[in-house]
């Protein structure tokens, strides 16, 4: 009795030792629901955190735990973590344990749905790595860098929706390098489909990306007199949020404006280099006000710019050439075909879509050059025996009221991460039943390979259908839905809807999707007429001219999804592939399904 008390208290003592029933690859029978109820009772017992083999299972507890202060990162900091909890920390160390000790790179996969914690957990991964480099000098002032890469980028590159105050709108790709002692000597970033939209919409109860509130909060008055921003219920591109104003005023609004700019400058951007990004940013708002009327004689096919006076204010604010070039710029197609010079009005809401395309542009490539950027001052000199280790932080699965190329493109990268994620959890231990002669056939899971075929099959899948309406003359919505009915009307994951409607549903591993297919086909083009170009390229503003003259990340909608959906998840996957390592996948409490569950 003395022997079990002691051994209670130390328990207690270090509540980070780990037992038995952590890892549920020891359950008796290993399936879905099974899975499910033994997360939820552990749950309930506020450990948030449960192995499934190599995969680290974890719920959002939506509250402050004590499980993340110095004496638990202390107890993960030791070269062999095998016998603690399941912690994000245990992540962490086993990665870069496991890349010191067998000098082989490394990857940590985040997945999970919308506000389930990713980019929490992948703060807390970062922030353990770097307790764990032996690094002084150079090297400490690198990890300082890399810590300070998160407010920036969740400025730019985050929202609040509907169920996420913090939401990351972009996928994101971080490689840590390191010398085969463990020294950080480097890192870099890749981003991916930065969900450029909603600059120009954003969805019930929901915000815009944060850095447009923070300019509110943090320049002084006379400075948003300069920029022309006025009240921001009164501006389009702020106006869908009811609580505009107030998160506008904030203490906490202001408080991280001056943060960002602080780590702006500590991680190395000029003060010319950061006053030209809010420039564009404040000018961003502005432009979203220019509103358009038809011509003359009253034809909506002849669009001419209705606010002068703000097409002047953005004018000057982004010190173009001209008013008069930015307005024919956003309501007139200029064709050349033989020598000849067509110019042909637009339509008022033709114009419209040409308007929210560049500012659509303007924050798509400003973003692209920070991250550029970044990479150029965390850059390391590569020597070949670096190491290498990875974290990758995609978004969550979403099914929202509505959904469009977005959610499409999203939904899409995570049916690719669940097929891996079943592959870990569950071929790969039913592999290791057969060799070891032990029954395996208890172990059943929904295989989604069908739903990416259904995507990715060529000359017949989802996207090949998109961008054959996409390279036609008169290529449609109408004329794309039509095709999907006619070519996947027998097809288990896919279902049409009756009428006229411009929808169609998806049955992902995590629940029916209906998108709406509206806008597909500009979203896919992702195009910005030349004579938008030309008007901001011959800015003053040494920024605008280097956005608009040489922009190696600005992608079209084909070379995007090349990068996002081929690229960044091929070499991924097959990193990913090549060895078992540490993965997380998230988890909102009360969701069935795996990693998501229908809205």
């Amino acid at each position: 009795m003395l022997g079990r008390c002691d051994a209670m208290s130390a328990t207690r003592a270090e509540p980070w030792i780990g037992k038995d029933s952590d890892n549920l690859t020891g359950l008796s029978e290993l399936n879905e629901t099974s899975l499910l109820k033994s997360i939820k009772k552990r749950y309930e017992s506020d450990s948030i955190y449960t192995d499934v083999g190599d995969i680290l299972v974890a719920v959002n507890p939506f509250r402050e735990l004590s499980i993340y202060q110095e004496p638990w990162s202390q107890a993960f900091r030791r070269p062999d973590v095998s016998a603690l909890a399941p912690h994000i920390y245990r992540v962490a160390a086993r990665a870069f344990n496991s890349m010191v000790q067998g000098k082989k790179d490394q990857v940590c996969v985040i997945s999970g749905e919308s506000g389930a914690g990713k980019t929490e957990s992948a703060k807390f991964i970062m922030q353990q790595l770097m307790t764990m480099c032996r690094s002084a000098g150079l090297g400490q002032r690198l990890q300082e860098r890399i810590i300070q890469l998160n407010p920036i980028l969740e400025a730019f590159g985050n929202a609040s929706t509907a169920l996420n105050d913090n939401s990351s709108r972009f996928g994101k790709f971080i490689q840590l390098v390191f010398e085969p002692n463990g020294r950080i000597v480097g890192a870099g970033l890749e981003q991916y489909l930065l969900e450029k939209s909603r600059v120009c919409v954003q969805g019930e109860k929901e915000r815009n990306f944060h850095i447009f509130y923070y300019l509110y909060a943090g320049l002084a008055p006379e400075m948003l007199e300069q920029f022309h921003l006025r009240d921001p219920s009164s501006h389009r591109y702020l106006r869908s949020y009811e609580n505009a104003v107030a998160d506008c005023r904030s203490a906490e609004s202001k408080a991280a404006f001056d943060a960002v700019l602080e780590n702006m400058r500590s991680i190395g951007f000029s003060e010319d280099e950061i006053r030209q990004v809010v420039t564009v940013m404040a000018a961003i708002i502005s432009i979203g006000d220019i509103d358009f009327t038809g011509g003359s004689d009253g034809s909506e096919d002849a669009a001419e710019v209705s606010t002068r006076a703000v097409a002047e204010q953005v004018t000057q604010v982004l010190q173009l050439e001209s008013c008069d070039e930015l307005c024919f710029a956003l309501t007139t197609l200029r064709t050349t075909t033989r020598g000849e010079t067509v110019d042909k009005r637009y339509s008022c809401r033709k114009a419209a879509d040409v308007r929210d395309a560049a500012a659509k542009a303007l924050y798509a490539r400003v973003f692209h050059w920070m991250v550029a950027r970044l990479n150029s001052y965390l850059q390391p000199r590569p020597a070949e025996d670096d190491l290498h280790l990875g974290i990758l932080d995609i978004f969550g699965f979403e099914n929202f009221t509505q959904n469009s190329f977005e959610q499409f493109c999203i939904n899409l990268a995570n049916e690719q991460l669940q097929q891996y994620f079943n592959h870990q959890i569950f071929a790969m231990e039913k592999m290791e039943y057969a060799k070891e002669g032990v029954d395996g056939l208890e172990i059943k899971y929904r295989d989604n390979k069908p739903v990416l075929d259904l995507f990715l099959s060529r000359p017949i899948g989802l996207l090949s259908l998109l961008d054959e309406q996409c390279r036609g003359l008169n290529g449609t919505e109408k004329a794309f839905v039509q095709r999907c009915r006619e070519s996947f009307a027998k097809h288990a994951s896919y279902v049409p809807h009756r009428g006229d409607a411009l929808v169609f549903s998806i049955k992902h591993y995590a629940g029916d999707v209906e998108y709406g297919s509206g806008g597909f086909l500009e979203k896919n083009k992702d195009a910005l007429p030349d004579a938008v170009v030309e008007a901001l390229r011959f800015s003053s503003l040494r920024l605008l001219r280097t956005l608009f003259t040489r922009d190696p990340c600005s992608y079209t909608g084909s070379q995007l999804k090349k990068s996002v959906l081929r690229k960044s998840q091929r070499l991924v996957m097959r990193a990913m592939s090549k060895r078992r390592r540490p993965s997380m996948k998230k988890q909102r409490p009360g969701q069935g399904g795996g990693a998501g569950g229908k809205r």
